[in-house]
């Protein structure tokens, strides 16, 4: 009986793969190929929503910061990070411009923070975005990380990711010194 069970179980798991293999797998002239552009779409769906989550990290960071730094904590001071109410302080680059002026981060920090958020204006607006669009190159080139190296559609990515890193290291310290 335990051996039934298990072949059904096994079974099971075989459909359940083949069904979610079948989204990216193509049958073509008897053979089964893996469909390059499905998962190529996969995989800038996954940089997509990185991209939107990490701006969105970095601003609800700055946020706490600043938040920290004004003397007044009531519903005013609330209102200058909500965009319902045109609050200055609603992008992160806004935020990251403030938190220079008040010298809670450097200058490249600021910089970087900006072009983050351009990256992150193109990936959430544009529906075919990825780190070899034009725009996208761009933005990742003004990045500190890429200063003396050329930025590529094959490496854009790996200077971004670089460049998260430092600004949220950045960011942290200054939450520790705050």
């Amino acid at each position: 009986m335990a051996a039934k069970d298990s072949k059904e179980s096994e079974r099971a798991a075989r459909a359940g793969l083949a069904v979610l293999a079948g989204r990216f797998l193509q049958k073509e002239a008897g053979k089964t190929l893996i469909d390059i552009g499905k998962l190529k779409k996969l995989e800038a769906y996954k940089q997509r929503m990185e991209v939107i989550n990490i701006d969105t990290l970095a601003d609800g960071l700055l946020a706490q910061i600043l938040t920290q730094r004004f003397s007044q904590k009531d519903k005013e001071v609330k209102k200058l990070f909500d965009p319902s109410t045109g609050g200055p302080l609603v992008s992160l680059a806004h935020k990251a411009r403030l938190a220079y002026a008040l010298g809670i981060i450097d200058k490249t920090a600021m910089k970087d923070l900006e072009n983050i958020h351009k990256i992150r204006n193109e990936f959430a607006h544009g529906i075919e975005t990825d780190f070899a669009n034009a725009e996208v190159l761009k933005y990742v080139a003004n990045l500190s990380a890429c200063q003396d190296h050329k930025v590529t559609a094959r490496n854009s990515y790996m200077f971004y990711v670089n460049t998260i890193y430092t600004c949220l290291k950045s960011i942290a310290e200054a939450q520790r010194r705050e």
